[in-house]
């Protein structure tokens, strides 16, 4: 946990054994180690989300974005780039949460992240943040129109697919 980070409010923090003991019960339906933590989505958290018919934005890193585009092809997967490694850097060091070593290691990790945006559904370049936004709202608002996630929510109304 960072300073100023509550359970329950920025992540859902468990202690080793218990997240040990969650990826031995298939708990987790996308889990990574990075930048030397481990996170990971809880597959009830989806499931809870898709029965309640709500979107869920998930900040995950390309290994846990692999996992979901594997494991749940309704996905949609959206790179978000910063305008370039110094305005990164800047980031990284504003947020005053990381030592100079974990900087430089978020750096070299983006290195690597970058090269695999090619295949996520889309890429939003974060250098204006309300255009980033803008251009996130977007495409959830287009992707909620998709034929078939739309048919599938008329089916029993309109009798699709009978």
């Amino acid at each position: 946990m960072r300073p100023g980070e509550k359970d329950g409010v920025d992540y859902h923090f468990v202690s080793a054994g218990a997240f040990e003991k969650m990826v031995a019960e298939g708990a987790f339906a996308e889990w990574a180690e990075v930048h030397g933590n481990r996170y990971g989505t809880a597959l009830a958290t989806l499931e809870e989300a898709r029965a309640a018919g709500q979107d869920v934005l998930l900040d995950i890193d390309c290994q846990g974005a692999a996992q979901l585009k594997k494991n749940y092809r309704q996905g949609v997967f959206v790179f978000i780039l910063p305008p370039d490694f110094q305005e990164l850097r800047r980031r990284l060091v504003g947020r005053n949460t990381d030592s100079a070593e974990v900087i430089e290691r978020r750096i070299a990790n983006a290195r690597g992240e970058i090269r695999e945006a090619a295949w996520y559904d889309y890429i939003v370049v974060n250098d204006d943040f309300e255009q980033a936004l803008a251009e996130l709202k977007s495409i959830v608002l287009a992707e909620g129109c998709r034929s078939g996630r739309v048919l599938d929510g008329l089916k029993d109304v309109f009798e699709f697919g009978a």
